[in-house]
C-alpha cells in the first residue's frame, strides 16, 4: 500500500509532541522537525560551523555543542539574526526530512507524520494534506510556557507573536485536535482522528521530496 505523509502542527507548547506520541504507539512513523534541527548541529557538523562563525564561540557550550537557549534569546530579539540562522537551518533541515520521507516509503511504512511547528508559516500545507493542527486555549498556552520552559511574561508574549495564531491556523487544518483537558481525552481524540487518517486514500503526486519543507523551531 503507498505511503501516506500528512502534517502535524500546531502552537507553541499545544501538545504536538505528545500527539506526535500516541501517533507513534499507534503505528505512525514520525519525522520531527524538530528533532532533525538538533541532528543538524551535532558539533564539527557544516550548520554547526556555520553557526559559530555568524554568532561566534559564545554560543558554544563547554562540550562544544551550541547553547540553544542562548541562540533562541539572540534571535528572537534580533529579526535579522533569525534570518541569518533560518538561511543555515532550513536546507540541512530538508535535507533531512527528505532522506527520512524516502526511507519510510521505500520500506513500505503505511503512515507518516511529519511534524513541524512552523508548517503553515512556511505554506506547507499548500501541497502536504491533510494537516493536524493540536491547539488548546490561550491562558492554558501560557500556562504551560511558564511551567516547561520558566519563561517571564514579555518572553511569552515574544514567542507567541512569533507564530500564526492559533485561529487562523484552525482555519487552514483539515483535522482540529483540541488538548486543553486531561490526557485520557486526548487519547480518545487521537485515536478517532488515526481511524480517520488510515482511511484515507494516498495521493501519490503530493509526496514532498520537491518543493520546501517546513523547518523546525531554531536549535533554540
Amino acid at each position: 500500500m503507498p505511503t501516506r505523509i500528512i502534517g502535524l502542527t500546531g502552537g507553541i507548547a499545544t501538545g504536538k509532541s505528545l500527539v506526535a506520541s500516541m501517533l507513534r504507539k499507534l503505528g505512525a512513523t514520525i519525522i520531527d522537525a524538530d528533532q532533525l534541527a538538533r541532528e543538524a548541529v551535532h558539533p564539527g557538523s557544516e550548520a554547526w560551523q556555520k553557526i559559530a562563525a555568524v554568532f561566534g564561540q559564545g554560543i558554544l557550550l563547554g562540550d562544544r555543542s551550541i547553547d540553544r537557549r542562548k541562540l533562541r534569546e539572540v534571535v528572537f530579539k534580533d529579526s535579522e539574526a533569525r534570518k541569518k540562522l533560518e538561511a543555515i537551518m532550513h536546507p540541512e533541515i530538508r535535507r533531512l526530512a527528505r532522506e527520512r520521507m524516502a526511507r519510510s516509503v521505500s520500506q513500505g511504512d503505511e503512515v507518516v507524520i511529519y511534524v513541524a511547528p512552523l508548517l503553515f508559516e512556511n505554506d506547507v500545507h499548500l501541497w502536504l494534506r491533510p494537516v493536524i493542527l493540536v491547539t488548546c486555549d490561550l491562558a492554558t498556552q501560557k500556562r504551560r510556557l511558564k511551567e516547561r520552559d520558566k519563561l517571564k511574561d514579555d518572553e511569552i508574549e515574544r514567542h507567541l507573536g512569533a507564530q500564526m495564531p492559533l485561529e487562523h491556523k484552525k482555519r487552514l487544518a483539515d483535522f482540529i485536535i483540541e488538548n486543553s483537558a486531561d490526557t485520557e481525552s486526548l487519547k480518545e481524540k487521537v485515536k478517532t482522528v488515526w481511524q480517520e487518517l488510515k482511511s484515507i486514500s494516498p495521493v501519490p503526486d503530493t509526496f514532498p521530496l520537491k518543493g520546501p519543507l517546513s523547518p523546525g523551531r531554531p536549535p533554540g
